[in-house]
């Protein structure tokens, strides 16, 4: 399968009900996420190295780990537009999350 990763150049807005992410594409190896407050208001950001696989048409895994060795691994859908995150945060241990995704630029 090679299908093209539709997020490059774009950014997104996820909300997992219980916190909400800007994700910003620049390329299919580099995405900075921004942390919100509940105003929407950046709080924190990272840029990180991804790895991109397409599983069927607009779903792909999006993996990536953050300095300080949380890793991340997303099942983002581009038709339902839905995130599924998998998190193992060296202290919280595995998390798992799902919400929607809007895409914003």
């Amino acid at each position: 399968m090679s299908e093209k990763f539709p997020a490059v150049g774009h950014r997104y807005l996820v909300d997992f009900v219980k916190f909400r992410v800007e994700l910003d594409f620049t390329s299919e190896t580099s995405m900075t996420y921004y942390n919100l407050n509940a105003a929407g208001d950046h709080v924190g950001q990272e840029t990180v190295t991804i790895a991109v696989d397409p599983v069927r048409e607009d779903l792909f895994l999006v993996t990536w780990t953050e300095s300080d060795k949380t890793t991340v691994v997303h099942l983002e859908d581009y038709q339902l537009m839905r995130i599924v995150t998998n998190i193992t945060d060296p202290k919280d241990g595995l998390m798992r999350f799902a919400g929607t995704m809007t895409q914003i630029a």
